[in-house]
């Protein structure tokens, strides 16, 4: 695959690997390197990969009284569809190992964080002097929001977005987008 040039206008197509379910589901299967960054691994992670998912259906019903139904209608789609894939030691370099756990250390401290801010206030708020109860209810608001906030460092560290890799919808590989050349170079079966 030849490399498109990057100008104004242009854009660059991504390299998409597929490895076969069967490869990522045997301890020892995968390479040595990492396939983000291609530094040697660190440690090697087992997770389960999922795939993504396009629900059909309209997003109104899940408003007001239908909304039950209409949300569990998706959920039921989405049960059928997704494909999960046992990965079992997938190389970590350095650089993932640590951007995955400085992620996971925000997404903790930003929940845990909000929780005690949230609890506290109310606690504090039920044994409080009457007109303290307003400025407690913003540190209790301030405290959900932060807890509510916390998902986006928590998704930003999740292995498939640290990895770049999903599980096909058909869910018999798992597709490696942009992966370094010393991942795919040690792959079993690859000759370039």
């Amino acid at each position: 695959m030849g490399s498109v040039a990057v100008g104004e206008g242009a854009q660059r197509r991504p390299n998409v690997v597929a490895l076969p379910a069967e490869l990522v589901e045997r301890p020892g299967g995968l390479p040595s390197h990492c396939a983000r960054h291609g530094l040697p691994a660190v440690r090697r992670a087992d997770f389960a990969l999922q795939s993504k998912v396009r629900i059909e259906g309209s997003r109104l019903r899940q408003v007001g009284v239908l909304g039950a139904v209409g949300t569990a209608e998706r959920l039921g789609q989405h049960a059928k569809k997704v494909r999960v894939t046992h990965v079992k030691g997938w190389p970590l370099c350095t650089v993932c190992s640590r951007t995955r756990a400085a992620w996971l250390t925000v997404s903790c401290v930003m929940f845990f964080g909000g929780l005690l801010a949230f609890a506290g206030s109310l606690i504090a708020g039920v044994l409080a002097e009457k007109g303290t109860v307003p400025a407690l209810a913003g540190v209790a608001v301030a405290g959900f929001v932060v807890m509510i906030l916390a998902a986006f460092p928590f998704a930003l560290g999740s292995m498939a977005r640290i990895i770049g890799a999903s599980t096909a919808p058909e869910g018999g590989e798992v597709r490696v987008v942009n992966p370094s050349q010393a991942f795919v170079a040690e792959l079993p079966g690859r000759t370039d």
